[in-house]
């Protein structure tokens, strides 16, 4: 497991006054660097997203939260040892944990024993009390964040995420933290004191012991139910951490033990005195990873610059937009704005991308290069024509755990490129969470930083990028020269493929995270305010509008004349395309995902854990399949088989003829919507992987490791695999 990731383009070299030396990881609050100091000490300086430090009020809460870390000694804490709140981004610089985190352990190593549990469980309890006693709650504890070293864990990330709490990106049906170890009154909107960390404590503890949440795997609406409505799973834990983790996990905060009772729980249950020294705390597997992480070499500190320049220069870590001017009259960003394109010349083998139809203008002043990733694979496109050999092959990493730098799982072997190599990836300022779309040369996609992006297919290169103003989570249509996406600015929008200029939007109540179909000049695309519209391509007028009694994040779908759309009403409905009257409806379970037609027959999952196939003329049931949890996935049909994830952690094949699986596949979390390419099944899973599996055995070919979740669905063209996780990033892969 590597603990270093080398800086990329656009990445700070100096951050205050430690030079920075490499990456160490990300999260939702920002980017993780390894820092020195001028005297040689190494730090672990988080700088904070963009978007956050945007906003005035997050910088308060930042700078509060920050001043009481700096109070707090615990043992068993990552200690802050300096903090800019007011920078330009804000950042914070806390004590540098050799470790690896308890997400790394329980993932490479498997569950522990009750005796390690307990001591972990110890030793977390006192990093609580130590916060708690500075009147400071963590609101996000989990495997994560807590990092193990031989004499002890280590507690990090506490005096972010209640600054995050009042920033921008507080909104309705979102609340910091993470599901499946947050407590009831957090998902509840309730006031969050001690007791919320007591449960996330409680939480963390059934996780080490068990390798999973005492609420299962599934979505986060799902794990979100459950936590708030059910009883946690405990039955497989020992008796003497079963006691002590349940009395954490009750529902009512006030029932839950202070973590100095707990502390005196957990250390009755141990039976025996706790000695964190020497890693015995450990189990032996985990001991001695810890022990090869410990001594692994520090990446050395850049020879040049030697100093860090004065004035320091203002950090920024989403280089696409320049700084506005201070003060009144401060310049407005405009909606689009276009980039030169890449350099002339055609790529070997690949469809030259559709030069702009008005002339590019020049990069604005203050603006960086898009950070891009180029691995070995990027010889397949030419690349290696302009960048040298040597430095592809120096810079592709090779990485075989999910929680470690990404990277391909398999290992070089020589001869052709392998599937799953790098090509390039693209940073947007935000989480990603649509599937991106080619299109003649072109990638398109949009992210949680209000942007939607055009990107060069080849080269990973900015052509032009589109504000919304919100996050954009409807993957987009490309048709006849105009893209069209929502965004939760409640609008649907036409921009032209070219150029980024808007054609024009048309305006729905609530947000629009549908992806749009197009057909015969019309649009369309439902809304969260519970309809499906059908939209004039041509001047964004409404054609008709149907009413269903849920929210509609499904994605419709044209057949034979008739719109196919799910509804978190519980329904699949059929619509008439000319003229929106409902021709038929079939009730689920539980709400309903988006649907997919293939011969006269509609493949929908639901909410309810089902696959249905429908007659697509009357809606008559012909089977379900039933899987072990949420079907979020959109099916893909292909070669006599639908294939579909579950939030159950599988991936499914089953008949389209009788609905008997044919095979299934395990990932590790909830698996999203496939694609299906040359006899091969393209698939993202919540474990941070997206996977190529033979889709007629399900036999794995490869897999490539990310950061974060990866989302659905893959798009495959001209021997190219592009994705996007929740890290932020969109990838290009070898397929």
């Amino acid at each position: 497991m590597a603990a270093f990731e080398a800086l990329r383009d656009g990445d700070p070299r100096w951050v205050g006054r430690y030079r920075i030396v490499a990456r160490l990881g990300a999260g939702g609050m920002g980017r993780v660097y390894l820092g020195r100091s001028p005297g040689g000490r190494n730090v672990a300086v988080k700088v904070v997203r963009e978007e956050l430090a945007e906003d005035a009020e997050f910088r308060r809460r930042f700078e509060r939260e920050v001043a009481a870390a700096r109070r707090i000694n615990g043992a068993y804490t990552a200690g802050v040892v300096d903090a800019d709140p007011l920078g330009t981004p804000p950042w914070l610089a806390t004590v540098y944990i050799p470790g690896l985190s308890l997400a790394d352990a329980i993932g490479g190593h498997g569950p522990w024993p009750a005796r390690h549990v307990l001591a972990l469980g110890a030793a977390l309890a006192e990093a609580l009390e130590s916060m708690h006693d500075v009147g400071m709650v963590h609101r996000d504890l989990k495997p994560s964040n807590i990092l193990l070293a031989e004499d002890g864990p280590r507690v990090i990330d506490f005096g972010i995420s209640v600054a995050a709490e009042a920033s921008v990106l507080t909104r309705t049906g979102m609340v910091v933290g993470t599901p499946g170890f947050m407590s009831p009154e957090q998902l509840t909107g309730a006031h969050v004191g001690p007791p919320g960390d007591v449960f996330s404590l409680g939480t963390v503890l059934v996780y080490a012991a068990t390798g999973s949440g005492p609420f299962g795997l599934g979505s986060a609406p799902a794990l979100g139910y459950r936590v708030v409505h059910e009883e946690p799973e405990l039955s497989s834990l020992a008796p003497e951490v079963r006691a002590p983790v349940a009395s954490c996990l009750a529902k009512d905060p006030a029932a839950r033990p202070t973590v100095s009772a707990l502390l005196a729980l957990l250390s009755e249950a141990a039976g025996e005195e706790l000695d964190q020294a020497g890693g015995t705390w450990l189990p032996g597997a985990v001991a001695h990873s810890v022990r090869e992480r410990a001594t692994t070499a520090l990446p050395a500190t850049p020879t040049t610059p030697a100093t860090p320049q004065t004035p320091a220069p203002t950090i920024r870590l989403d280089p696409r937009r320049p700084a506005d001017p201070p003060g009144p009259g401060a310049a407005t960003r405009t909606a689009a704005t276009a980039y030169p394109p890449p350099p002339a010349g055609p790529v070997p083998g690949a469809s030259p991308a559709p030069a702009p139809t008005t002339a590019a203008t020049p990069t604005p002043a203050g603006r960086g290069p898009r950070r891009t990733r180029l691995g070995l694979a990027a010889a397949v496109a030419g690349v290696a024509a302009v960048v040298g050999v040597a430095v592809l092959l120096s810079t592709t990493p090779w990485a075989s755990d999910p929680d470690s730098s990404a990277g391909s799982d398999s290992p070089p072997s020589g001869g052709a490129p392998l599937g799953g190599q790098d090509v390039w990836s693209f940073e947007t300022g935000g989480y990603v969470r649509t599937s991106p779309v080619f299109s003649e040369g072109i990638v398109y996609f949009g992210g949680d930083d209000g942007y939607f992006y055009a990107v060069d297919a080849y080269t990973g290169e900015e052509v032009w990028s589109f504000e919304t103003g919100d996050w954009v989570r409807s993957t987009p249509v490309v048709a006849e020269g105009v893209v069209y996406f929502g965004s939760d600015d409640n609008f649907l929008h036409a921009v032209d493929a070219y150029t980024g200029e808007e054609v024009w939007s048309f305006a729905t109540d609530s947000y629009v995270r549908s992806s749009p179909t197009v057909e015969d000049g019309t649009v369309y695309v439902g809304s969260q305010d519970s309809f499906l519209y059908a939209v004039d391509t041509e001047s964004g007028e409404e054609i008709w509008s149907f009413e269903t009694g849920g929210v509609v994040d499904s994605s419709p779908v044209l057949s034979d004349g008739q719109v196919y759309v799910g509804s978190e009403d519980g329904y699949l409905y059929a619509v008439d395309a000319a003229g929106g009257e409902e021709l038929w409806s079939f009730e689920t379970g539980g709400w309903t995902a988006s649907p997919t037609v293939s011969d006269g027959v509609v493949y929908v999952g639901s909410g309810d854990s089902f696959l249905y196939a429908l007659d697509a003329a009357s809606g008559d049931d012909l089977w379900s399949f039933e899987t072990g949890d949420a079907v979020t996935s959109r099916p893909a049909v292909a070669d006599g088989n639908v294939y579909f994830g579950s939030d159950d952690a599988t991936f499914y094949a089953v008949d389209t003829e009788s609905g008997a699986e044919n095979w299934r596949f395990a990932a590790a979390d909830s698996v999203n919507s496939p694609t299906i390419a040359d006899s091969t099944a393209y698939v993202g899973s919540a474990d941070g992987h997206l996977y190529a599996l033979d889709a007629s055995t399900g036999e794995q070919f490869w897999s490539y490791a990310t950061e974060d979740w990866v989302f659905p669905a893959p798009a495959v063209a001209e021997g190219m695999v592009y994705f996007a996780d929740d890290d932020s990033f969109v990838y290009a892969v070898t397929q």
